[in-house]
């Protein structure tokens, strides 16, 4: 997959999401949101549009970039590539990739905290709105 086309897919798939935000936002009264998300999905669909039309003119030069990368992969290898397990790129790799191990687990613990609250929260809300007398 080119990175052309995966922007371009995130662009309609963003779209989409804020047409569906929208239709949502009036079926619950929020005019206001509404409003913002058909707009971002407007502004997305001018940006999608000039995208894909300046894109279009880098086809030739993309298959030349294509060309270059198919040179021997030896030319451009790495020690780690070669063999050379005994290399300081192979300790740096490592630690690049136990810090984004780290990093995508603290946002995944982030947010099951953030759903944990919001869960905790809506459910002292129900237990105080049941001690309450109904207003009619």
């Amino acid at each position: 997959m080119s990175l052309r086309f995966f922007h371009v897919l995130f662009i309609v798939l963003s779209s989409v999401m804020c047409l569906v935000v929208g239709i949502w936002a009036i079926d619950t009264g929020r005019i206001a949101l509404a409003v913002l998300a058909f707009g971002g999905g407007a502004m997305l669909a001018v940006y999608g549009t000039r995208f894909f039309q300046k894109t279009r003119k880098l086809g030739v030069l993309a298959l030349v970039a294509a060309g270059t990368l198919g040179l021997p992969a030896d030319l451009f290898a790495c020690a780690v590539c070669l063999g050379n397990t005994n290399s300081l790129l192979r300790d740096g790799m490592n630690a690049g990739i136990l810090a984004l191990l780290g990093f995508a687990l603290f946002m995944i613990i982030s947010f099951a905290a953030f759903f944990i609250y919001l869960w905790r929260k809506s459910k002292a809300a129900e237990s105080s709105q049941e001690g309450e007398p109904a207003h009619a």
